[in-house]
């Protein structure tokens, strides 16, 4: 509860002072992610998988930057539970969310050979909420993992042809991905995204 309040708070003072901005770019992404949970003492193995996410986001401001959004992401991984229905069984398991980033970001251009290419750095918390779990044999059910998930961000960006953004993120899970009281993993993420702005 305290954790959601700092967010509130939070997205409460960034929204305000960006309001003060009238320069606001749209846009959407795409693309895929790596996914890892962290030691956590109820899974005997756990191995990365390739997961997708796509979003929409808006960007206020010019050189420096807030941007929210609201994504919709897809975790993959394959795990093996201390226990689950058959002793020793490995499964693909897919964790979905809707995640809501407020990210606060630098933009510049480097200039070399005459060209000029767009860069942006940014950092940011983001809220994100349990919406389901793939069908698995290790009997991992939506109501085994957290529902609300707290994380940071951050990473670069750059603008290709003026019109194409190339987003490279990391993502640090600051919440535990299961319930049990035991539980201690949390998700760690990088996503590389392609997108427009208008």
């Amino acid at each position: 509860m305290k954790n959601t309040l700092l967010l509130l708070l939070f997205l409460s003072l960034t929204f305000t002072a960006a309001a003060q901005d009238t320069n606001i770019d749209l846009g959407a992404k795409i693309g895929l992610n790596i996914s890892n949970i962290s030691k956590d003492p109820s899974l005997v193995d756990e191995s990365a998988g390739l997961g997708t996410e796509f979003g929409l986001f808006a960007r206020i401001g010019e050189r420096f930057f807030v941007q929210p959004g609201v994504d919709f992401v897809n975790n993959k991984l394959t795990i093996q539970r201390t226990v689950q229905p058959r002793s020793g069984e490995s499964d693909e398991v897919r964790f979905r969310y809707f995640r809501a980033p407020v990210l606060l970001g630098f933009e510049g251009d480097y200039s070399s050979g005459g060209g000029s290419t767009t860069y942006r750095l940014m950092a940011g918390p983001s809220f994100a909420y349990n919406i389901g779990v793939s069908d698995n044999n290790l009997d991992v059910r939506r109501r085994d993992v957290r529902n609300a998930q707290f994380a940071l961000h951050g990473g670069v960006g750059i603008k290709l042809l003026r019109l194409i953004e190339l987003d490279l993120m990391y993502t640090h899970g600051l919440t535990t991905v299961f319930n049990d009281s035991g539980a201690d993993g949390k998700f760690r993420n990088i996503s590389l995204t392609v997108g427009f702005s208008i």
